[in-house]
């Protein structure tokens, strides 16, 4: 008597559902990756030394709001006041994490955004604790402004040197 043998697969259904999961998260990366190379102010791709900057728009004990500046979590000397100086070099893409820490009081929400024109930067208008990041390529030497559109004593300026 001849038995037929019954195909057995070497892929189970748990182990292409396994596979399925780790294509999506690596898709999902290269996504992400490749979104950090993509500025707002060019229209391809630029793989090119990134500068990060972090601003934190607070509420200062005078009155007077400003822009605190750190890079790895530590504050940067000279960085807090009514208009800290960025610096960045020609060529970079700069990524500015901005995040609102000023708290809101009764019947005043407190809202503020982060606007270079020179290079097309323009951040969503943030609630208390809410942050936006924002990449653009430093493709120009000069002194530019920042600002908030909302505050307009908010401001500062960022340097690109070659």
């Amino acid at each position: 008597m001849n038995k037929k043998r019954k195909k057995t697969s070497k892929y189970s259904k748990g182990n292409v559902i396994s596979i399925g999961v780790v294509f999506c998260v690596f898709v999902l990366i290269g996504f992400f990756a490749l979104k950090s190379f993509s500025p707002v102010n060019s229209e391809g791709l630029v793989f090119a030394p990134s500068t990060n900057i972090s601003l934190k728009a607070v509420k200062s004990s005078q009155g007077n709001y400003h822009y605190q500046t750190t890079r790895g979590g530590k504050s940067l000397p000279f960085s807090e006041g009514l208009s800290p100086e960025l610096t960045a070099a020609k060529g970079n893409l700069v990524q500015i994490h901005l995040i609102n820490e000023e708290k809101n009081l009764p019947n005043k929400l407190s809202k503020h955004n982060l606007n270079i024109d020179a290079f097309n930067v323009h951040t969503k208008d943030l609630s208390y604790f809410q942050s936006d990041s924002i990449i653009f390529l430093a493709n120009q030497t000069g002194t530019f402004d920042y600002y908030c559109s909302i505050h307009p004593d908010m401001k500062g300026i960022i340097t690109i040197v070659e």
